[in-house]
């Protein structure tokens, strides 16, 4: 545990140190949620922009599965292995094309955002020794 939290805790006991920890994660995951619901904002649209276009390593304008497993570990989701980045892939290609074209990425990365980054908030939280 980082010394901020045991210090907490003996301040605060374990009961309302824990509901302060869970109020505090409520908060983060809606503000991560509230982050991605803005994609279909002028502003979420440029980051998803962006995004791709980082993704795009070679150009071409769609996302193969090696450029797509790149970006997601870029992005820090490294718990996520290629069945599930396989699936993603597959979830994305609407056209079958075993490529993500914009309008399909456009379409997928506000899920799998959302999904990733509330999971990438915990992960650090428990590195940090928030969680335990």
């Amino acid at each position: 545990m980082s010394p901020v939290v045991v210090a907490a805790k003996s301040l605060l006991g374990d009961e309302k140190l824990n509901k302060i920890r869970a109020d505090v994660i409520s908060m983060h995951s809606d503000a991560i949620k509230s982050f991605v619901a803005t994609s279909d904002s002028p502003f979420g649209r440029a980051a998803l922009v962006r995004l791709f276009s980082m993704a795009d390593r070679n150009g071409d304008g769609r996302l193969d599965e090696k450029e797509l497993r790149y970006a997601l570990r870029t992005l820090g989701f490294s718990w996520l292995q290629e069945k599930q980045v396989n699936g993603i892939l597959q979830r994305a290609d609407l056209d079958k094309s075993g490529k993500i074209e914009f309008d399909e990425f456009m379409k997928e990365a506000p899920k799998t955002l959302k999904t990733n980054l509330v999971k990438l908030a915990k992960k650090n939280g428990g590195e940090m020794g928030l969680l335990v």
